[in-house]
C-alpha cells in the first residue's frame, strides 16, 4: 500500500551479542488513503485483504517469531485506527534474529514464497557492526507509480543503533553521533531508501575496552 509511512528500527546491542531489536512502521498520516483502499474488493487486479485478515497474519507472525530458536520476549502492539504497528523482541545473537524474522516471514506470506531472505543484513562481533540493507529488485517488489513517489519523498526511514560500549567512528557520513556516543542514527527518507538501499548501509566501531 503506497502512503506517506514512517519506519523505524532500533537495535541495542549488549557486549555478548545478545539485544533488543525494536520496528515500528506509522502510516497514521495515510488513515484516509489506507481506508478506502481497505474498503476495495481488489486494486490493480489485486485482492485487497480486509483489517481482519491483515491482524490475523500480524497475530501469525508474532506467534510464529516467539517460538524461533534464540528469540523471546516477543511484544506486537498494533493500532488499526491509525495504522501504526510496533514489534519487539530480544534475541541471543544477529544470526538467530536474521532467520528468526526470515523464517516467520515466510510462514505468513506466499508472496515471498520462493524468494532468498537469507541475506545477513547486520553482523557484530562486540567491535564492528557491519549493516547491508538487501537489494530490494531482488524480492520482486512492484514499481512505485509516479503519484506514490511524492508521499515516500514525505516519509523517512530511521536507524538507530546502541551500544553498551562508546562508538569509536563509522563509514556512513551521514550518520550522526548520540551525545553520550553509544548510539548511532541514520534517517534518510522513504524513498531514497527505496531507489537505493545502500543509503542505510554502515560499518560501526566500537571500543570493546571501555565500560
Amino acid at each position: 500500500m503506497p502512503s506517506c509511512i514512517e519506519i523505524l528500527d532500533d537495535i541495542k546491542f549488549n557486549n555478548d551479542g545478545s539485544g533488543t531489536f525494536k520496528y515500528t512502521v506509522n502510516l497514521s498520516s495515510s488513515q484516509v488513503k489506507l481506508n478506502s483502499i481497505l474498503a476495495l474488493d481488489s486494486l490493480d487486479g489485486k485482492k485487497v485483504p480486509s483489517l481482519a485478515e491483515i491482524q490475523e497474519k500480524i497475530e501469525e507472525f508474532g506467534t510464529d517469531l516467539s517460538e524461533q530458536e534464540g528469540i523471546s520476549n516477543v511484544h506486537i502492539d498494533t493500532n488499526y485506527t491509525q495504522f501504526i504497528f510496533k514489534i519487539q523482541c530480544d534475541f541471543s545473537n544477529v544470526v538467530n534474529l536474521q532467520r528468526g524474522i526470515e523464517n516467520s516471514l515466510h510462514k505468513i506470506t506466499t508472496k515471498l514464497n520462493g524468494e532468498n531472505l537469507s541475506h545477513d543484513w547486520i553482523k557484530y562481533d562486540g567491535q564492528m557492526m557491519v549493516r547491508k540493507v538487501p537489494n530490494l529488485e531482488s524480492w520482486s517488489i512492484p514499481t512505485i507509480k509516479t503519484e506514490d513517489s511524492d508521499l515516500l519523498k514525505k516519509g523517512n526511514y530511521t536507524s538507530i543503533t546502541r551500544f553498551e560500549n562508546r562508538v569509536n567512528y563509522f563509514e556512513n557520513a551521514t550518520a550522526k553521533l548520540s551525545k553520550n556516543e553509544r548510539a548511532v542514527m541514520l534517517r534518510k527518507s522513504a524513498f531514497d531508501v527505496f531507489n537505493d538501499h545502500a543509503v542505510m548501509d554502515n560499518i560501526i566501531y566500537v571500543d570493546s575496552t571501555r565500560y
